[in-house]
């Protein structure tokens, strides 16, 4: 199983605090939802500013829960900026479909949202036929404050869900205590909205949210990839210095913490480096936290750099300041010889070598 991905519910009625936590969060999280309350109150303008205040290199999904004419929101959402939109299951078929195809012509991603769909199973094989993929399994807000919880039954659903070829995405008042209810599940993406947005710290409870899935889950995989369309391969600015941060570090002697050798290529949607986060695998003996605090010394502090799961070292293009060509040699020079000054033997002049060539074609 890989480890699913991190969507954050912004469940707002006014703008400013969405963005304002969007701030927070961004860099620990894969997904940001305009929720159904907030894409209700501001309309596309919630979107467009989000995607203004992000950038893009970071998954939008406007949960609009469509329940007709579902062709032209889903457009409307796309346009936008949106890389997701949601259908309610509820709906007509002729709706599913023609926001299916609009997804498809846009090269975004529609989801069933299936609150309040009693039939599930019988109405997924009908979305199934026409080619769905990705579903939101969802306890809502009402069904919440009615103390209804999570059970097996729901786990069955989704699993058999799952085995009908359904990416699957979980939501409903999930904290991290209930990470461990869906870990023998193969889901796609989970949810967390007030479980990360009312703490004191909402960006340190998004990291360790992460972290939680990731020693869940990570036992056997990698990071799921985002969704095509979302990120396409070297898209961003971003994305091309990851690509070369990568290439140079593997160059240099550093292994990345994810085995690339059954890649299957730049051109694939299922491509293992998705985003412009570059992590690092430490060697044995080498404190990440000593190269973060090296790197933060002679480079300057930054949140392009930062520790990782498991003792790595995480770096990130999209957050430098301009992310320049210039910029992001001088951060992997600078990573290289803060390994080196700790007794690693790299061949540093290789690896900006190979970076530069990529940057610079």
């Amino acid at each position: 199983m890989t480890v699913p991905m991190l969507q954050i519910a912004m469940d707002y009625i006014t703008l400013p605090p969405a963005l304002a936590m969007a701030v927070k969060v961004a860099p620990e999280v894969d997904i940001i939802e305009i929720g159904t309350p907030l894409c209700k109150a501001v309309g596309l303008d919630g979107i467009r500013a989000m995607r203004d205040l992000v950038g893009p290199d970071k998954l939008i999904l406007a949960d609009f829960k469509s329940p007709d004419v579902g062709g032209l929101e889903a457009k409307m959402a796309f346009d936008a900026g949106a890389d997701m939109m949601t259908v309610i299951g509820g709906a007509a078929l002729a709706t599913v479909e023609q926001a299916l195809d609009a997804a498809k012509a846009a090269k975004k991603e529609m989801l069933m949202e299936l609150t309040g769909v009693r039939d599930i199973l019988a109405r997924a094989k009908e979305w199934r036929q026409i080619g769905v993929e990705r579903m939101v399994y969802h306890r809502g807000w009402d069904e919440q404050t009615s103390a209804r919880q999570w059970v097996e039954e729901d786990r069955r659903v989704i699993r058999e869900l799952i085995d009908m070829g359904f990416k699957m995405t979980v939501t409903g008042g999930i904290q991290k205590p209930l990470l461990p209810f869906f870990q023998p599940l193969n889901v796609s993406v989970v949810i967390c909205g007030r479980g990360i947005r009312e703490t004191p710290d909402p960006r340190q409870s998004a990291r360790e949210f992460r972290l939680e899935m990731q020693r869940l889950w990570g036992g056997s995989g990698g990071v799921t990839p985002p969704f095509p369309g979302g990120k396409l391969a070297s898209n961003t600015a971003a994305e091309n210095a990851a690509k070369a941060l990568r290439w140079g570090i593997s160059e240099m002697g550093l292994l990345l913490s994810v085995d690339g050798r059954e890649c299957p290529g730049c051109d694939s949607p299922q491509r293992f480096c998705w985003g412009s986060k570059v992590e690092v695998a430490t060697p044995s003996g080498v404190n990440a936290g000593e190269v973060v605090a090296k790197v933060s010394e002679s480079f300057g502090r930054t949140p392009a750099v930062s520790r990782g799961a498991d003792g790595s070292l995480v770096l990130d293009p999209a957050q430098l300041p301009t992310g320049s060509t210039n910029e992001v040699i001088d951060l992997l020079r600078t990573t290289g010889n803060v390994f080196r000054a700790l007794g690693c033997s790299l061949d540093v002049p290789s690896g900006v070598t190979v970076a530069e060539k990529i940057l610079r074609n």
